[in-house]
């Protein structure tokens, strides 16, 4: 296997701003082939390296990480089932027609709620986003389309603390993380963690008001923040303003995670759970579920090769992307796994390159592999 061409390609695409910097990992029948980062946390020359231990805002990859991770558990405990209404166990969540939306529905994406809405404008606490979320009104009808929607999985997350009894990150941590050795995949960094995260964008006006606020805009903070050349970019706090809103906890967002822990919990599930999941509710979780859309529950997949995943991963491919540059990607038929981590939010979430990219860079893996 020759991975030159996928190095190049990386650095080709640091030099061009498609992002700073990136770690990306490849695994093959069981083995990580490659490994390697590039680039730096920022534009900055002097700022720090990246490297393969940089922890990563992962974003919506916190979605498969992290909350659908949790729905299997539960799903194998017999504690979740798909058919159940979300209202049974939420029954705030029932106003304004959702009381028919189903467990399913959330992590099919088709349950009539909004794809998001900007709460980091209207709310201060997280009992207010809540709130807001369980008050909507449906977009559409549920069961008649695929509406990609954060707020769905807002709602999954405090379905997990119900079903569970357990506080989101502990029943996360304890059933999860620690059992695959995970040991810096957290929500929330705490500041020793967030020294070591890549930043994304700078710190907004509505953000700053949050801070202070809650007594969080701190000189430590703003040191933590602050790159060699003078300029300030948010570091280990969540990017995404709604998870921020839900004080870093949420979802749909806010996990940060590093190389080497998603190459554990991806490798566990190309071992089809691998003692931790059964595999029946693994291939139950990855399958796509109808023919409406590519979705599977809670992971997408490359059906039709119309994903991040490329023209050669496998139809059957199941993975997921995150807003700040991030993916994971799975493939069972060809017993491979790809791991992209980069923060091409920095400095703006504007740059959208990374989306013609990331074809790109799976095609490139799978032909190193696989020639």
């Amino acid at each position: 296997m020759d991975f030159k061409a996928v190095d190049a390609m990386i650095a080709e695409a640091i030099k061009s701003g498609i992002f700073p910097g990136a770690a990306y990992a490849v695994a093959n029948k069981g083995k990580v082939v490659h490994r390697r980062a590039q680039g730096r946390h920022t534009y900055c020359p002097e700022s720090p390296p990246t490297t393969e231990d940089t922890v990563w805002d992962l974003a919506s990859v916190s979605k498969v990480v992290g909350t659908t991770t949790g729905a299997m558990v539960l799903h194998d405990e017999k504690k979740l089932d798909f058919h159940q209404p979300v209202s049974e166990i939420l029954p705030e969540f029932a106003q304004n027609d959702k009381a028919k939306i189903t467990l399913q529905n959330l992590l099919s994406h088709d349950s009539g709620l909004a794809a998001f809405h900007g709460y980091q404008l209207t709310c201060k606490r997280p009992e207010e986003v809540i709130a807001a979320i369980y008050a909507d009104k449906l977009a559409y009808p549920t069961g008649t389309k695929t509406v990609y929607s954060d707020l769905g999985m807002i709602t999954f997350g405090k379905l997990i603390e119900k079903l569970s009894g357990r506080e989101f990150t502990s029943f996360l941590n304890e059933r999860v993380f620690q059992p695959l050795k995970m040991s810096t995949s957290l929500y929330a960094p705490v500041d020793q963690i967030r020294a070591h995260c890549a930043p994304t964008e700078a710190v907004e006006p509505w953000r700053t008001e949050l801070r202070n606020l809650r007594g969080t805009n701190t000189d430590e903070v703003r040191a933590l923040e602050k790159e060699p050349d003078g300029t300030s970019w948010i570091r280990g706090e969540v990017h995404d303003p709604n998870a921020a809103v839900l004080a870093g906890v949420a979802g749909h967002a806010g996990l940060f995670s590093t190389l080497d822990d998603l190459a554990r919990f991806m490798a566990m599930l190309l071992k089809k759970g691998d003692g931790l999941i059964s595999t029946p509710t693994v291939e139950l979780f990855t399958r796509r579920q109808s023919d409406a859309s590519s979705r599977a529950l809670g992971w997408d997949t490359n059906f039709m090769h119309d994903a991040s995943a490329g023209k050669l991963f496998s139809e059957t491919s199941f993975g997921h992307t995150g807003y700040t540059g991030t993916s994971v990607w799975g493939d069972f038929e060809n017993e491979t796994f790809c791991i992209l981590l980069t923060n091409r939010v920095h400095p703006t979430s504007a740059n959208t390159k990374i989306i013609p990219f990331r074809t790109k860079f799976h095609d490139g893996v799978f032909q190193a592999i696989h020639g």
